[in-house]
Parts: C-alpha cells; structure tokens; sequence
C-alpha cells in the first residue's frame, strides 16, 4: 500500500527476533506507563497555565518541578486496578442517587484503617472543570 508524503504517522512494528516475551511485555507496559504520564502532564499543565523549560523534563515526574501547586505521581495499569475498582463502583453508586440537574463533578473520598487521613480520587476530566 503506498502512502502520501508523511504517512504512516508511526512506523511499523519490527519483529524482534532477539526479545523474549517477558521483554516485550515490560517495553510494552513501559511505553502505557509513559502514555499516560504525558497525559497526566498535559492536563496539570493546561490547569495552571505552565509549560516545562525543556523537553528532557516531561519524562519523570520528579522533574516537573514547572508544576508548583503539587508534586505528582503517574500509575498506570494492573496496579491500579482495585483503585479504579472502587472508585467506579462508587460513582455508580452516587450517580444513582444524584438528582437531576446536578452537575457537580464526583469525588471519591478512602478513609483506610489505621490513616487519620483520607484519600482523594477523581476524574482528570472533573479536575480541569473544577479548577478555574
């Protein structure tokens, strides 16, 4: 199939004959893991109306020091599947209850054994409606 000037946008995956599928697993998760880091950015960026200084400093969340409202970390995958989990079953739970017209964004509050505080979750989509 030919393509015009500049397309196929990503090349084509290679076959490579020297990884092991455990390889190919951890490249593949690591390249989610990076996906969804750069999202997360994206978004706190556009909320507080910054931008990083140089491009090496949009790779770890260590360096996104152009933030000043929070320090973040991005997870991404299996590992946070009981949190989403809990978190979807609760907005569920609220959105029945919710009456109609309410547009408030939804929030969802932990409080585990043996924390005096809570955690908070929500949806970045809420977030950057909530924030002004």
């Amino acid at each position: 199939m030919t393509y015009p000037a500049g397309f196929p946008r990503f090349k084509e995956e290679k076959e490579r004959k020297d990884e092991t599928p455990e390889q190919k697993r951890g490249r593949v998760n690591r390249q989610k893991g990076k996906r969804k880091q750069a999202l997360a950015r994206q978004v706190f960026e556009d909320i507080y109306e910054v931008q990083v200084s140089w491009s090496g400093k949009k790779g770890n969340e260590e360096s996104w020091d152009h933030i000043k409202a929070a320090r973040i970390e991005v997870k991404a995958g299996a590992q946070v599947g009981p949190l989403a989990t809990r978190f979807l079953a609760a907005e569920k739970q609220s959105n029945q209850a919710k009456a109609i017209g309410d547009t408030r964004p939804f929030i969802f509050v932990a409080m585990p054994d043996n924390m005096s505080d809570g955690l908070m979750v929500m949806r970045l989509s809420d977030f950057q409606q909530l924030m002004p």
